[in-house]
This record gives C-alpha cells, structure tokens and sequence, in this order.
C-alpha cells in the first residue's frame, strides 16, 4: 500500500503549498474558488500523506529494511503530515498572514522533496536522483583496472545494490562491497568459486523472469548478455578480488569482454608531432551517438567511439574529416560498418588502435587499412575473412596485435600467419577446455501430487535451447529415444515421470522423478480419535 499510494500526496501537497504560497495575493484573495480549492488539496493531501506514512511505518517493520537513510526518510515522511495538517487547521486564523503562508508552504515543500529524495535512495539505490547528474564515471583505462572494482563491481552497482545495500539489505545480501559478495545472504553464498552451474548468483539470473526467486525482480533493470557473461567468466576463473585485467591471459575471454567496457590504455608516454584539434569542433562532433575526446589531458591526440547501430550511417564517420589528423582510436564495435566506408577510414593517417569487431565489411577491401602506417592494433572479431585477405594489413610494421576471433580462419592458416608474423600477437579469444557444464535440473511447476481432475504437466528450464525428455515406465531418459516434453501434456491417472535436460555441448541435468496419484475415493466422515497416554 505504501509504494501505491505515495505518488497521490506527493503531486497533492505540490499543488496544495503552491497555491497556499500565492493565496494572499490581491488576485486570489477574495476568490471564493481559489480559497476552497486550495483548503480542499490541503485536506487530502494531509490525509492522504497520512495513510502513506502508516503504510511506511508498517513497511519498514518487514525484513531489509534498516540504516539512517530509511530513519531520515520516517522522519521526513512523518513530519510532512504534521506541517501540511498545521498549515490546513490554522490557514484561517487571523494571525496567519502572508507571510507565515509563504514561510510554512516552502518548508513543506522542503520536506516534501527530501521525504521523496531519502525514498527513491530506499528504492533505487545511493543518490538516485542526483547521480546521474553529480556524477560521471570515466572509462578507466584497461591497463589500470581491477577485475572485480572495475568490471564486476559495476554491475552490481547498477542492477543488485539498488535492493541489497546497508539501508535495505534484501535476503540479508549486502553487494556493495567486498566482504558482502564473500559472505552471501541467508540463502547461502553467493557463488561456489570455479563452479558457476552451482552458484547461486548465477542460478537466480537464469530463473525465468516470471519466477519470483528470478533476480532482478521483474520491472527492475535486467542485466545484459555481456553483464550475465562477465559474471559468469568470473566465478568460473575462481575470483580474485585484487587481479588486473592485463594480468589475465591475452586469449581469455574474461579479459576479452572485459576490454570492451574500459578504455585503451592512457598513452603518457607518447609524442605526437600533430597539433590539437579545436575545442569548438570537438564539441560540435559529440552527440549522443558519437563520443570524441582526448585520450589524455594536454594530449593533441582523440579517441572516438560511436553507438546506436540502428541510428548510424557512413556519414558518422565523413563528419570526422575536420579531426582526422587528431584521432589516434577508433571504435566501431557492432555497427553496419561497409566495405567502402575503409576507405574514408585509412584518411586518419595517425590512427593507432581500430576496433571494428562484428562489423559488416568483408575483407576484400581490407587492404586499404595497410595506408596507416601509424596502426598499432586492429580488432577484427565476428568479421568473416580468408587469411589471404589479411596479408596487406600484416604488411603494416607498426602492427603489434590483431584480434581474428570468430572469423573462420582455421588452425593451419593461423599457425602459418603466426610464422610468418612474428611479430604481430594474434588474439584468437576463448579456446575450449573440453570439459562440458553440467545442465541445472528441470524445473516442475505442477506440485500438486495427489489431484482429482486432470491437469496440465507444466515443466521449464532456464537455460535456453534446453530439450526436456521423460518417461513414464520407470527407465531412465535417455537424449535420444525418450520423448520430448511439450506443453500440453495432461496427467489423468496414476504415473511416476522421470525427467532430464539435455543439451549439445553440455552434460545432462540430474534426473527429477515425479509422483502423480489420483484420488478416486472421497470420504463421507471424518473421525478425530484422542489417544491417551502418549508424550
């Protein structure tokens, strides 16, 4: 009732101390109207505000709820009643003149907007309104960052500590800061290191979003395919919560996806023999898709990074022409990205660093790249190619890595490219250990064992591409003759089901065994025998 209701007051009270703050004014002062309208917002704000806060003080008595956020937030809530009911059984009195109106409207709105400030931080998280606004929190380069403080503790931060922090610790989980990951909430520990199919973070984020242990709660902000990964990586490299990310494998994945969220190493060292850029054109190159600045203060030199891959057109990267000296880094991550637009690419003659990762060029023009003879790494991963095709870019001798991940290029053509370029590190991403994951067991939603009408068998699982199979003579399921399971499946009679997940790549799930009995006999009495004697 509390959440419910809270909006009602908020936008009452609002309109009821506006015109409280302007009723002596020699337009609304005999206006009978104004007068009764504004006495009529007082009242149901006050009452209203009043059974809000009665439903918060209940509220507050469940578990996770605690600290002076939510102290400041009764207080705030509770004298908010108070002053709008004061200023409602004293607005007529003779002594109240225009200024006690004035003094009184403003301290309730005061509050009113506190009262709703230390709400939203309950709700939300820390600083909910004003974070985004105070605060903007840069990139940090990748050769400075810590795994867990600067990639996972991120998605914490921005999905889970909203719920799970010192003034609303929900399930006794507190995620915004160390000690809190390791020690977990009352339903166990977090994560079991080197095993995510058995952590419980991990099993929550897979539950279906309709399931009420799934995590986050439906309507909260859900985490990404790359989040979910990240975490995932995480807990399967056995976490350390002090380990840089450049001290991770230059093929791991973890480090791979984790690249992709900080930025390219600041370059103190470097001189460049170019001047800078305007400040004013600059300014007018950023918009909400594209990003340009410096990678360093006092550096001539720019990184560029541009998004939205449903809003881009080659003419993003033609609108760069006026800085084109300037841009050291590049980033074209996921975008549409045409063969022809390398040519207006290989113009910025200083380019050092060039992601174009799951783009949509080819290869057959890549041989305009080899015109940057500045070009110190190119990411080419998800980008289909022949190994011929990379032979004028391997040219370049100020190359030093190339990432061909997922690009088709087999074994024996990388281990001659290697040969043959040894100077150049190829990052060919994640290798498979062999070892496959052992799938989480079916999930049975029909848990009513003994039923008189028949039903509808409704089992899930939460990894997708998952294949249920069952039986129903007492065997095993095997992953290739037993049947299928499929909604629609009506239970009728007296059966014992054993069901398992398969799936290509991983190792089947447990076996459930369910048993279903059907009631064919209803009783006509019932008789409560007192026995006597027993303790």
């Amino acid at each position: 009732m509390h959440p419910l209701l809270l909006h009602f007051p908020i936008v009452i009270l609002m309109m009821g101390v506006l015109f409280e703050f302007f009723r002596f004014r020699s337009t609304f002062k005999e206006e009978a109207l104004y007068q009764n309208f504004t006495t009529v917002l007082l009242l149901m704000g006050s009452l209203l505000a009043a059974i809000t806060a009665i439903m918060g003080l209940f509220l507050s008595k469940e578990a996770g709820y605690s600290g002076n956020v939510l102290q400041w937030h009764k207080w705030t809530g509770v004298s908010l009643v108070w002053l709008s009911s004061a200023i409602y059984w004293c607005r007529n009195y003779s002594w109240y003149k225009t200024w006690v109106a004035k003094a009184s409207a403003t301290i309730t709105f005061i509050c009113l907007v506190f009262a709703g400030h230390y709400g939203a931080d309950i709700t939300h998280g820390e600083n909910f309104v004003l974070g985004p606004v105070m605060h903007q929190q840069a990139a940090v380069p990748i050769d400075k960052a810590l795994v867990y403080r600067d990639v996972i503790q991120p998605i914490f931060e921005s999905k889970c500590v909203s719920c799970h922090n010192d003034d609303k610790l929900k399930g006794r989980l507190l995620l915004s800061d160390m000690e809190g990951v390791l020690k977990g909430g009352k339903s166990g520990k977090l994560f079991v290191a080197g095993s995510p199919q058995l952590s419980l973070l991990l099993q929550r984020l897979h539950l279906p979003l309709a399931d009420d242990k799934h995590m986050p709660p439906a309507g909260k902000p859900q985490l990404t395919d790359d989040e979910i990964a990240l975490l995932y990586l995480w807990i399967k490299g056995k976490p350390n919560f002090t380990q840089k990310v450049i001290a991770l494998p230059v093929n791991d994945s973890l480090r791979l996806l984790a690249a992709s969220k900080l930025s390219p190493p600041e370059a103190t060292t470097e001189n460049y023999d170019f001047s800078a850029a305007d400040e004013k054109k600059i300014k007018e190159l950023n918009n909400n898709y594209r990003v340009v600045q410096q990678i360093a203060q006092e550096s001539p030199a720019l990184s560029v990074s541009i998004y939205s891959k449903s809003n881009y057109t080659p003419k993003a990267i033609e609108e760069l022409e006026p800085v084109k000296k300037q841009v050291v880094s590049l980033s074209l991550n996921k975008l549409p990205v045409k063969d022809a637009e390398l040519k207006t690419i290989s113009k910025f003659t200083n380019l050092r660093r060039l992601n174009l990762n799951f783009t949509d060029i080819s290869g057959k023009d890549l041989g305009e790249l080899s015109k940057l003879k500045n070009l110190k790494e190119l990411s080419l991963a998800g980008v289909q190619l022949k190994a011929q095709e990379l032979e004028p870019i391997l040219s370049v001798k100020t190359l030093t890595e190339l990432v061909i991940w997922n690009t088709g290029i087999k074994d024996a053509e990388l281990q001659q490219l290697k040969q043959r370029y040894k100077q150049v590190n190829f990052v060919t991403g994640f290798k498979d250990d062999g070892v496959p994951i052992k799938l989480n067991a079916p999930q049975v939603k029909s848990t009513t064992w003994v039923f008189s009408k028949p039903f509808e068998l409704v089992i899930s699982h939460p990894i997708k591409g998952a294949i249920i199979r069952y039986t129903t003579d007492g065997s095993d399921p095997d992953s290739i003759k037993s049947p299928v399971y499929k909604p629609g499946m009506i239970i009728s009679s007296d059966v014992t089901i054993k069901t398992r997940a398969y799936k290509e790549g991983w190792y089947g799930s447990d076996i459930v065994t369910l048993n279903y009995n059907r009631n064919t006999y209803t009783p006509d009495t019932s008789v409560i025998e007192k026995i006597m004697g027993a303790r």
